[in-house]
């Protein structure tokens, strides 16, 4: 008790009526104590101590940033297709003030002329293509069926002949054989009938020898005859049976298969034949589509290479990146310089319409809400102010040299149009005051710490500390009203 009686007895004391403290009597003392008892002053500065108090803790985060364009227009050339040179044609002056729809940029059209040329020669090959493959399909589709017609006719007429030749061919074709070698057979037995009975009649006395011996020999011949004949016919007759018979058969028979199986080719020569040619004419079609395309996208092209004013505003050169507008060397934009595809040309912006950006570290950005309150002084102008709103935007930190900032704009109604992009201003942004914290000074947090004197000396109780205005810091959790902590954290 008597060193924390010590202790309290050196801190300063406040005057009265809330005056500076009386430096030199404090220092006098402080002398006088020095000079009596050296190590025992030393102890107490280490062991300065006060009472913890609650109260209203005022913050407000400062920060220095720079004016970007409201909703720019950033203007480039985006062709789709055409892949050739963009040279300058005209270009609008750099600062010059422009109306919607006046011509800001224009490139020499001369090589994507050159380009349409071909591709249009390209289009009417491709439609010649698609009209030739059109006709080709028709052509094709009417020779198949006239052929699919023609053949389906010849199979049907081949299995008509076998049904004929069943029904009646082969039958009458057997019967005429059988029915010839009857004949033959009742012709030579009528030769030798008539041979019997001439004998027969000559050998009265009517005929003379010499008229017997004439008709005799004559029937004898006509006898020998159709003996020849029916052997003729006989032989004939077996061959009909046992080889005509059966090689016509045969060939009736085959004639049909074979129709069925011409039938059967001509149907999948014709169904590859079919796929081929709407193969043909599908490529043909999307040639023709795809030189379309081609062709109205290269005009297309063209339209973008005359880029007019999307709004009235300021045409400066570069795009605005970081606080300050980038590749804006004069020399790069003259007529007759080539540009690159996507490659950022202009910024068309309308003067006044300004917002502020700042580069917060992780703690100020934390205590920023949405639609908080801001005062906006630009650094050329120590006499102008004016007020904004903070937009929160998602907290996705930007790495840089010196640790992770957290990007965040303000809002600005009318700003005055002497103010150009990237014009620095201090910001001052009010946060909601913590009411009724528990305050401790700054000095007396470290890591997360404070030291906390308790009857048996002095111990480190972890903190969760709050916000800070730069004296004072709120302890959130780890302190009581009343406890009494060391004014400097022990290192």
């Amino acid at each position: 008790m008597i060193a924390l009686a010590l202790t309290l007895a050196l801190l300063p004391t406040k005057p009265p009526h809330g005056g500076p403290t009386d430096v030199s009597t404090a220092a006098a003392t402080q002398s006088s104590n020095t000079a009596a008892q050296p190590s025992e002053q030393s102890d107490s500065k280490k062991q300065s101590a006060i009472s913890v108090h609650r109260g209203s803790l005022h913050n407000a985060v400062e920060a220095q940033g720079y004016f970007e364009p409201t909703d720019p227009s950033d203007i480039r050339i985006r062709p789709k297709v055409y892949s050739g040179e963009l040279a300058i044609k005209s270009i609008a002056a750099n600062g010059s003030a422009v109306k919607k729809g006046d011509v800001i940029l224009e490139i020499d059209p001369s090589t994507i002329d050159k380009q349409l040329a071909a591709v249009e020669n390209e289009v009417a090959a491709a439609h010649a293509n698609l009209a030739k493959a059109q006709a080709d399909e028709r052509i094709g589709r009417e020779q198949d069926e006239l052929a699919l017609k023609m053949q389906t006719e010849a199979t049907q007429r081949a299995d008509d002949e076998v049904k004929w030749f069943h029904d009646i061919d082969g039958p009458n074709l057997l019967l005429q054989n059988d029915q010839g070698l009857k004949n033959v057979k009742a012709n030579l037995d009528d030769q030798q009938d008539e041979l019997n009975e001439l004998k027969k009649m000559y050998k009265s006395d009517d005929l003379t020898t010499d008229t017997a011996d004439i008709v005799v020999k004559r029937a004898v011949r006509s006898l020998e005859n159709a003996k020849v004949s029916l052997k003729i016919t006989t032989d004939n007759a077996q061959k009909m049976k046992e080889y005509v018979y059966p090689a016509r058969k045969e060939s009736v028979l085959e004639a049909a298969k074979q129709a069925e199986q011409q039938l059967e080719a001509l149907k999948a020569a014709q169904a590859q034949s079919k796929v081929l040619r709407e193969t043909a004419l599908a490529t043909a079609t999307a040639s023709s589509k795809a030189a379309d395309e081609h062709v109205a996208d290269l005009k297309a092209d063209k339209e973008k290479l005359t880029v007019r004013a999307p709004a009235d505003g300021v045409v400066l050169y570069g795009q605005f990146a970081g606080g300050a507008f980038q590749n804006v060397d004069e020399r790069n934009y003259r007529p007759g310089e080539r540009l690159a595809a996507q490659q950022p040309v202009l910024t068309v912006y309308t003067p006044g319409k300004l917002r502020l950006h700042l580069d917060l570290p992780e703690a100020k950005f934390f205590e920023v809400s949405a639609g908080s309150k801001a005062t906006i002084k630009p650094v050329a102008f120590e006499n102008a102010k004016f007020e904004g709103t903070c937009d929160r935007a998602p907290g996705i930190p930007v790495n840089t040299q010196q640790g992770p900032v957290y990007p965040l704009t303000i809002s600005c109604a009318e700003v005055d149009p002497k103010f150009v992009p990237g014009m620095r201003a201090n910001a001052r942004i009010e946060t909601p005051a913590a009411e009724m914290a528990i305050l401790v000074p700054n000095s007396a947090v470290a890591e997360g710490h404070v030291w906390v004197k308790t009857d048996d000396g002095v111990e480190r109780r972890d903190v969760v500390v709050g916000k800070s205005d730069g004296k004072q810091t709120e302890i959130k959790r780890g302190l009581n009203d009343g406890d009494e902590i060391l004014v400097e954290a022990q290192k």
